[in-house]
């Protein structure tokens, strides 16, 4: 009678323990929050010291998360665990009377304080994804065939809800992944879509930094060019600096970022290689070199821009946020992009071949009289004005006789260079031929293009060339200004009229502005 008794009560505890199991895997919302509940359970049912349950992380087992009587977290590398190899998923003694079994392991790992009894390990499709730490009781007594069925039972009925738990992790993961995936396509989408519509270059390499900056959730990003003619790396656009108007001036050609070699750096080795590199490592990547600016680089991601096999450039994404490191992932949606920067840069590179002046990067005459059509077609259609600048060097064969062709070449660039700082962004320059340049300005007046034109005159005779210690070139330049319609509906007429007022400013003491208006030429002084 007295063993049925017990009998009885044995069994009435384990129908109380499975229903409380039963209550705790209802009202659990997360794996993590399941496994705190039933190590608590578990702990007080057998009197245990210690029970940790570790979860699988990105290859590392830990005990973050999961609620416990110890504040302390503990981890292990699964790929270091030799318990994980037997394949065993009952649970496993791992004492005997030497002491705890793979010694070293525990050691390696800082375990000691667990005092591990058994090990039960949890497998989904043959893949371990929870390890079980069972300490020994607090009377330190041995473990009984009814405690050790008690965890079984225990285990049994938890098992299936924990794969449940880790199924619906891996599908909202995917899920997560599949709409991250959808949501780059998307924008790979739009950018190629963009390489075709927006023709300023700045622009569109703005906006796909800005694009590869954001999914990534970096801080900043560069997009370095290669120019053959010194063989460099220079920077060209930039996105995400802090001091907005030096990035500004950087994008508008204002300021010029140092030159160089492509043999030197993390970005001379993506140039040369013509392969990507990611690195973590800051300053302390030994690849970095001075101009790496090493110092403010936590994590970078190098990618090289290639057209038709030949390296152009380099896209840099620098610093993920939030103290991340930048993945694989990251380096593949990068490496997209960059492919779309890479068509854009090469076209425009073509572009600038077939209707830029190599020597002043201004439009060439044969392009200039195309975007003129363009511009008066526009005035047709909208009932506007337009003015034409033409602008003459003078004197400028003496300089060439005196000094050279080379010299000459200096002072030609200095001022395309300053044509392109002092006019307005909807300006249209070009160099004529030789020593004469003209600029196209839309919606602009007769006045209002002498205000521009004045403007120009004095900006350009402020430039001095230094063509040794002692002899400083100061070039001055003749304007003539003509308008549309009123000078002429035809587009020859037009720039005839422009002509011959710049003509007439060379008649009267050069360096002063004429302009044709009303059928008469109007001098306006310096």
């Amino acid at each position: 009678l007295a063993e049925k008794l017990y009998s009885l009560q044995k069994n009435v505890l384990e129908l109380h323990n499975l229903f409380d199991l039963n209550m705790v895997a209802n009202q659990s919302r997360t794996i993590e929050d399941l496994l705190s509940k039933v190590a608590f359970l578990v702990k007080s049912s057998l009197g245990l010291k210690t029970i940790r349950f570790f979860l699988l992380n990105n290859g590392i087992f830990q005990t973050k998360n999961i609620v416990s009587d110890s504040d302390m977290d503990f981890e292990f590398d699964a790929d270091n665990a030799p318990f994980l190899q037997v394949g065993n998923d009952d649970i496993i003694k791992v004492t005997n009377h030497e002491g705890i079994i793979y010694k070293a392991f525990w050691n390696t790992n800082k375990l000691q304080e667990l005092q591990t009894e058994y090990l039960k390990i949890f497998y989904n499709d043959s893949q371990a994804f929870c390890v079980c730490s069972i300490s020994k009781k607090e009377d330190d007594s041995e473990f009984s065939d009814d405690d050790l069925r008690y965890i079984n039972q225990v285990f049994s009925c938890v098992e299936p809800i924990m794969r449940k738990f880790i199924q619906t992790k891996e599908q909202e993961s995917k899920i997560v992944e599949l709409n991250k995936t959808l949501h780059n396509l998307s924008i790979l989408y739009n950018i190629s879509q963009a390489v075709n519509f927006i023709d300023d270059l700045k622009r569109l390499i703005s906006v796909i930094l800005d694009k590869a900056i954001e999914t990534v959730n970096a801080e900043k990003g560069s997009l370095m060019l290669y120019d053959p003619s010194d063989n460099t790396l220079q920077v060209k656009v930039v996105y995400g600096l802090k001091d907005k108007k030096h990035e500004d001036d950087i994008n508008n050609g204002l300021v010029e970022c140092q030159k160089m070699k492509p043999e030197s750096g993390i970005a001379g080795k993506v140039f040369t290689e013509k392969r990507s590199i990611i690195t973590n490592l800051g300053g302390q990547d030994p690849r970095f070199n001075r101009f790496d600016d090493s110092n403010n680089v936590s994590s970078l991601i190098c990618v090289p821009l290639i057209a038709k096999g030949e390296c152009i450039g380099i896209i840099n994404i620098t610093n993920k946020k939030n103290g991340k490191l930048f993945n694989k992932k990251d380096l593949e949606f990068v490496e997209a992009l960059a492919n779309q920067a890479a068509i854009a840069v090469d076209n425009a590179q073509l572009y600038e071949l077939a209707t830029k002046d190599g020597l002043t990067k201004l439009y060439i005459h044969r392009h200039f009289y195309f975007l003129l059509e363009s511009e008066i077609k526009r005035v047709q259609r909208y009932h506007h004005v337009l003015s034409l600048l033409m602008l003459d060097i003078d004197n400028f064969k003496q300089v060439n006789d005196t000094y050279g062709h080379l010299v000459g070449d200096m002072v030609l660039k200095e001022i395309a260079t300053t044509i392109q700082k002092t006019i307005r962004h909807v300006d249209i320059p070009a160099r004529y031929g030789g020593e004469e340049f003209t600029i196209i300005l839309p919606e602009t007046a007769a006045l209002n293009a002498v205000i521009i034109a004045e403007r120009l005159r004095k900006k350009i005779s402020e430039i001095e060339v230094h063509v040794d210690n002692e002899t400083i070139i100061r070039p001055t330049v003749s304007i003539g200004i003509s308008e549309y319609p009123n000078a002429s509906e035809d587009i020859k007429e037009l720039i005839d009229w422009a002509d011959k007022a710049l003509y007439v400013s060379k008649e009267n003491g050069k360096n002063c502005i004429h302009l044709y208006f009303d059928g008469a030429f109007t001098r306006y002084n310096p």
